[in-house]
Parts: structure tokens; C-alpha cells; sequence
């Protein structure tokens, strides 16, 4: 017989994969007793087809440096074999009809919810799963819900949902900027992940750049 687990899922680009991910994710965990993680890197989400990605393969070997400290971390790969544009409801339909037996959430920041009344079918995502929503200690943010278009299912799902957690203010496209600028990044991401898009050229650097971190 199946152990029931309480799992919460974690979707993004992770593009790159940075402390505030990490954070997010492990502070969530904690305060809701969630017996793993799963970080699910989306194929192409519909709000970023503009946006350049590494290869898949590379965005899966960050995330597998950046959990491998971390044992209550896993990775799904569920869309990685669907053809995008990634949608999180289609991918929590999926992972109930294969695994019934535990229970899951949905994981997400608080500057998520922004742009959740765009996302495919949000009430039926709250309607699936809980939501945990990291926001900051002082955050206001359960007052701005009507303002943002919410209705009052959605908004309830929120507010049970908010947790308080320590903000880090990391952004992965200021993180490819700075790779771009050939500015130190080590303060913001694992530094196994940095070696990684180093060695492997990843948003432009180069080895030539970072002559401290060839290997000998």
C-alpha cells in the first residue's frame, strides 16, 4: 500500500533556477508540513513566448543541482513531454488522475496572483488543489484582492493560502542580465548552478570571463 504525502507542486521556467526559488519553495514546505516539493520547469509558459531558453536538458541538470542538498526536493518533467504552451491546471488534472493517493498543493508567491485571473481555467485550480502562497510579513496584499478581479471562491482560496516568508527580491531576467553584463552572480544563486552555466556558456558567459572557476 501507497504512502499518502502531502506534496506541493512548483511550476516556473527556473531559467534560471536562483535562491528565491529555493527559499520560496523550502519556507512553504516547512510551514505547511508538506512532505516534498516537486518544482515542475514548464516547457513555455504562455506569458513568456518571447523569452530565450536554454536547452531543456540544461534547465533540468540547474534544478538538479540546485535540490540535490535538498532531500524533500523532486523533479517532474510532466511538462516537459507535452507540447507547449504549459498550462498548470492541464498539468494538476494530470498529476491527480496518476497519483489519487496523495494530496497536493500548489505553490506560488505572491506576485504570482498578479496575473492568475489570465491564467487557463483559475477556478478550477482552486477548485483542485490549495494553494500556498508565500507573501511578506507586513504584506497587505489579502486588501488588494477585490482590486485585482478576484471573485469570492478564488479570493478565499487566496487568503487560506497566504504565509508569510522572507521576501528575497531575485529576478531570473535581472539574472541574465547581470550574466550578460559579465557581473558577479554567486550572491544570488547555488554556486553549483553558477559553475554549471558557466562550464556550459550558458546566457553568454563565457569561461574566458571566469578564469577563477575552470577546474583543474
Amino acid at each position: 500500500m501507497k504512502v499518502q504525502k502531502k506534496i506541493g507542486l512548483f511550476g516556473g521556467t527556473f531559467n534560471p533556477i536562483h535562491f528565491g526559488h529555493i527559499n520560496l519553495a523550502l519556507e512553504l514546505q516547512e510551514k505547511h508540513l508538506l512532505d516534498e516539493v516537486w518544482f515542475i520547469p514548464s516547457l513555455l509558459s504562455p506569458f513568456r513566448t518571447q523569452e530565450n531558453f536554454p536547452a531543456i536538458e540544461h534547465r533540468l541538470n540547474m534544478l538538479a543541482l540546485a535540490s540535490s542538498e535538498i532531500p524533500q526536493f523532486k523533479i517532474c518533467d510532466l511538462e516537459l513531454k507535452r507540447s507547449p504552451p504549459s498550462y498548470t491546471i492541464d498539468t494538476i488534472k494530470e498529476i491527480l488522475k496518476c497519483s489519487p493517493e496523495h494530496s497536493f498543493f500548489l505553490l506560488l508567491g505572491e506576485d504570482c496572483l498578479v496575473r492568475f485571473m489570465e491564467w487557463k481555467e483559475p477556478v478550477e485550480i482552486v477548485r483542485r488543489v490549495p494553494l500556498c502562497v508565500g507573501s511578506r510579513p507586513d504584506s497587505d496584499f489579502a486588501q488588494l484582492l477585490p482590486q485585482l478581479g478576484f471573485n469570492d471562491e478564488i479570493s478565499s482560496a487566496i487568503q487560506k493560502g497566504l504565509t508569510p516568508t522572507r521576501q528575497m527580491q531575485i529576478s531570473a531576467t535581472d539574472l541574465r542580465e547581470r550574466f550578460k553584463k559579465k557581473l558577479y552572480s554567486g550572491h544570488l544563486l547555488p554556486g553549483k548552478v553558477l559553475d554549471y552555466i558557466y562550464e556550459n556558456q550558458l546566457y553568454s558567459t563565457s569561461l574566458r570571463t571566469y578564469p577563477d572557476i575552470q577546474k583543474t
